[in-house]
């Protein structure tokens, strides 16, 4: 018998939660509104991934202090 886990979706805006479905109709990321229009438009993305870098260093820091 195996049992079988149900993951939730994690909002790629906001990494360290859980998708919210903020956007109506939207069943995760794959199809939120907001995910669209940050991927899609250069300068937000570029904002985004400049975030993203921050937040791996920052937790590989908190790794390595521990």
């Amino acid at each position: 018998m195996t049992t079988s886990r149900i993951s939730t979706p994690r909002c790629p805006l906001r990494p360290d939660d859980p998708c919210s479905l903020c956007q109506p109709g939207a069943n995760g990321p794959q199809d939120c509104g907001l995910v669209y229009l940050v991927m899609d438009d250069p300068e937000l993305r570029e904002v985004y991934a400049a975030q993203l870098k921050q937040r791996r260093a920052a937790r590989q820091q908190s790794s390595i202090r521990h």
